[in-house]
């Protein structure tokens, strides 16, 4: 059996990007979490996912919600990670934010953000994997991302001459896509 701990602890050594996820309920009422298990599974079809927890208070809002949003941070927005971590309603009505063509919210500052149509949700133990496909995107590319690593916020590094960090092989690091 793994210690759940040491488990949390070893997944933390994976760094992540920082999204708030947004939805709107039944009644009409806006929710927003933040997650830092978000990511891009496809481009053809265009589908990302992410995983809200079982025990979240809006959990079956985002397990029943058609539409939702993926707004990812910046550096700067910190703030806003911290706000949408935490319980409690009303949380879209204390910042700037704008609602999309599906009536989803989104940050109009964020890195990139994201209008999705439901595609799947799916079982995931103690987690659901819910899986969209991607209506519209927008993106911001001033701006560094607000990353989080072994439970802290970090920051990106930068070379000496300003670019990316590469590795002593010279190859360059960054993404697949």
């Amino acid at each position: 059996m793994l210690d759940p701990q040491s488990l949390r602890r070893a997944f933390g050594n994976y760094a992540t990007g920082i999204a708030v996820i947004g939805a709107r309920s039944d009644d009409g009422n806006l929710v927003g979490m933040t997650v830092n298990s978000f990511s891009s599974v496809s481009l053809d079809p265009p589908l990302i996912l992410f995983c809200p927890a079982r025990t979240l208070r809006a959990v079956e809002t985002y397990a029943s919600a058609k539409f939702f949003s993926a707004n990812i941070l910046s550096a700067a927005q910190k703030r806003l990670s911290d706000l949408f971590a935490r319980q409690g309603e009303s949380k879209w009505e204390s910042i700037g934010h704008e609602i999309g063509d599906t009536g989803v919210p989104l940050i109009p500052d964020a890195l990139a953000s994201f209008e999705c149509k439901t595609e799947a949700v799916h079982d995931a133990g103690d987690h659901l994997l819910v899986v969209g496909r991607v209506l519209a995107a927008r993106v911001r590319e001033s701006a560094d991302a607000l990353i989080f690593f072994r439970s802290r916020y970090r920051a990106l590094a930068q070379s000496d001459s300003g670019g990316d960090l590469e590795t002593n092989q010279g190859v360059h690091l960054g993404w697949g896509l």
